[in-house]
């Protein structure tokens, strides 16, 4: 499977001392980089796929961030038997 890599987005990365990255890239399911464009591209191998995300936000390992937490909590035997 090819790197995947994104750049030109806006990433939180939750890390006091770097807490945006504009860039990212993927291995294998994994972040193998963070940070710049130019620091992601020298993880990446040839040939990877890439994205520009054209300044939009991306939230990494979230596939649904729409959550009722306090419905959810308020009901939790009706609600949250996932």
């Amino acid at each position: 499977m090819p790197d995947i890599m994104y750049f030109n987005g806006r990433f939180t990365t939750l890390d006091s001392a770097k807490p945006h990255a504009e860039a990212v890239a993927i291995r294998d399911g994994k972040f193998i980089a963070v940070g710049s464009r130019e620091d992601v591209e020298r993880a990446v191998h040839p040939g990877a796929e890439v994205h520009d995300l054209q300044g939009r936000s991306a939230l990494p390992g979230l596939h649904d961030s729409h959550l009722h937490i306090i419905r959810g909590g308020l009901n939790y035997n009706m609600e949250l038997r996932w």
